[in-house]
């Protein structure tokens, strides 16, 4: 005569449980994790706006304390217009931002490659930025 001595498996019922747990945790955490990387992608792009105004100015400000050159020129290593704002090139090096950004458009500043739309335009004639990815729709 043979005996068990303990569990050979799962029940059913037990295996069905656990499913609909797994389930149910499935379908709250996937969108709060989206939501999670959005956000993630939209403060990214907050920060890189910050940072191009910020070089933009400065970088401004030198070009005026150099006697506003009427030609393009360099300064501190960046390339700078007519108008003393750095060219498309240039604002990538003054603002620190062409290592981790998509930014093989000129003028535009991407989050990443997978995600072109979440993205700020530069306006090197003025120093301006446009942004697209405000409401986070894009990222």
């Amino acid at each position: 005569m043979h005996r068990s001595t303990g569990q050979d498996g799962f029940t059913l019922v037990e295996l069905t449980a656990v499913i609909a747990i797994v389930g149910t945790l499935s379908a709250v955490a996937l969108p709060r994790y989206a939501d999670m990387l959005r956000s993630a992608r939209v403060a990214k792009m907050e920060m890189a706006r910050g940072a191009v105004r910020e070089a933009a100015h400065v970088y401004h400000m030198k070009w005026m304390l150099a006697g506003s050159p009427p030609a393009a020129s360099v300064m501190s290593g960046v390339q700078m217009n007519e108008t003393g704002y750095p060219t498309s090139a240039g604002i990538l090096v003054a603002a620190g931002l062409d290592e981790s950004f998509d930014t093989r458009v000129a003028g535009v500043i991407a989050v990443d490659q997978d995600h072109p739309a979440c993205r700020l335009v530069y306006a090197p004639e003025s120093g301006t930025t446009a942004s697209h990815f405000a409401d986070g729709t894009a990222c």
